[in-house]
């Protein structure tokens, strides 16, 4: 039986998926970020390598009868010699098919619907809003990087959530948001005071995005616990990421739309709102996306076999 690879090539991490025609597992690598961008070309072919061959495992190469996989960037295979080094690698792999690449964040909207057009709506560490027509990303709103853009982001969260805490710290008016920041940036022990907002402000100086995106999921649980301040951030996320949609989707538009990314694939406040406003401002299918490994492998084998069977839902 043929077999079919996907690949997704991220900065932080590579995910490599094997699978029949079907879309069953036949196995699963995952490696360091692979992005070559950011990590430059050679380190990321040995992420992207060392993936490929934790899918193969025991499988013969030559069943491998196509594979694709989503980069960020796609510019860095119009060189030449990048092009050749990623030939080279999958030769290495035993591969037989030609290097075949799309942008990343097609996958998400992949991994979300069958349907060859529509919008997806990324909200991770960074942000944006894609539009795609017939599987090509032909317009982009925000995505512009956290120092000019990304709102709505877990970054964006993260920051808002530091800025709350340090002012509630500072101020002597500490709230379950600023407990939790607290705890987070200067430990359980943290005492809610100005020097603590001294700590957070240095750290979130010295290491902006290490430090602050990963506090994005605090403003949730201080939102779901009755703060007002996190409620507030968790609604201004959320008027940020529906403009950022409306960037590139009319109103009256009714293709599906997908949401991907961390903020939006994890259940909580924020994807709730971000639901509701899509539902009652677009008469159109919102889903969230599946596993974005499958969604290359799925577009490898064709995009013709069923997309239930390849992405089942619970």
């Amino acid at each position: 039986m043929e077999l079919f690879l996907g690949i997704d090539a991220g900065g932080t991490s590579t995910r490599a998926l094997l699978a029949t025609p079907t879309g069953e597992r036949a196995g699963q690598g995952l490696a360091g970020g692979g992005n070559p961008a950011a990590h430059g070309v050679e380190a990321a072919l040995a992420e992207i390598t060392a993936a490929v061959r934790q899918a193969l495992g025991d499988a013969d190469p030559r069943r491998v009868a196509d594979g694709v996989i989503g980069l960020a960037g796609l510019g860095a295979l119009e060189d030449p010699a990048v092009h050749a080094a990623f030939g080279r690698a999958w030769a290495a792999c035993g591969l037989r098919f030609p290097v075949r690449a799309v942008e990343d964040p097609l996958l998400a909207f992949v991994a979300g619907t069958p349907e060859p057009s529509g919008h997806v709506l990324l909200a991770g560490t960074g942000a944006g809003a894609l539009r795609v027509e017939d599987r090509r990303v032909t317009r982009v709103g925000d995505a512009l990087g956290w120092l000019l853009g990304d709102e709505g982001s877990g970054f964006w969260l993260g920051r808002a959530a530091a800025r709350t805490a340090v002012r509630q710290l500072t101020a002597g008016t500490p709230g379950e948001l600023a407990r939790l920041v607290a705890e987070a940036v200067a430990g359980p022990d943290a005492a809610l005071t100005p020097r603590t907002a001294e700590t957070v402000i240095i750290r979130a100086q010295a290491a902006p995005v290490p430090m602050l995106a990963p506090l994005a999921p605090l403003v949730a649980r201080a939102a779901q616990a009755g703060d007002p301040a996190a409620a507030g951030i968790v609604e201004a996320a959320a008027d940020r990421l529906l403009a950022t949609l409306a960037e590139v989707r009319g109103p009256g538009e009714t293709t599906p739309i997908v949401l991907a990314g961390g903020v939006l694939s994890a259940d909580g406040p924020v994807r709730e709102h971000v639901l509701r406003r899509c539902a009652a401002r677009w008469a159109a299918p919102i889903s969230v996306a599946g596993d974005t490994a499958a969604a290359a492998a799925w577009l490898a084998a064709g995009a013709e076999a069923p997309h239930t069977a390849w992405f089942p839902r619970p």
